[in-house]
């Protein structure tokens, strides 16, 4: 029993440095990153899953989308959505194409937060106004 669990320790301690070196935008890049954090309507999210499976579909197409993560809570009424551009124009591509979907997303699911990181240009911002975002300015650190 010790060694199984000494080797499922060594095992996770193995995948630490993958996370770890997860791209993200570095400073003075022309990229923009967003987390955006959704509320699903109680007994929606069955339905709100499989409106998921076809805007990720669709976004597979936007070769500025870099990244596009949607994640769920156990209790599955609080989602996450990791997003990642090439830079504002990208932004603005994939919200035209998102733009199918927004009616039924939104009656399914209400943004709680939504921080923006990068440098979106002014269109950008006024594409993605009506989510309120947070525009955070990094002041230190580091990407590799």
């Amino acid at each position: 029993m010790r060694a199984m669990i000494l080797a499922l320790v060594v095992l996770g301690a193995m995948t630490l440095p993958s996370v770890a070196q997860e791209v993200k935008p570095a400073v003075g890049s022309s990229e923009v990153f967003w987390v955006l954090t959704l509320k699903v309507e109680p007994g929606q999210f069955d339905q709100m899953k499989q409106l998921v499976a076809q805007i990720v579909a669709a976004a597979q197409k936007d070769p500025g989308t870099l990244e596009y993560e949607w994640n769920v809570n156990a209790s599955q009424d609080t989602i996450a959505v990791v997003e990642r551009y090439a830079d504002s124009e990208a932004l603005i591509e994939h919200g035209k194409g998102f733009g199918a979907f927004a009616r039924q997303f939104f009656a399914l699911a209400k943004p709680s937060s939504f921080l923006v990181f990068g440098a979106p240009d002014a269109a950008a911002k006024k594409a993605i106004a009506g989510l309120n975002p947070v525009y955070m300015t990094t002041f230190d650190g580091f990407t590799r």
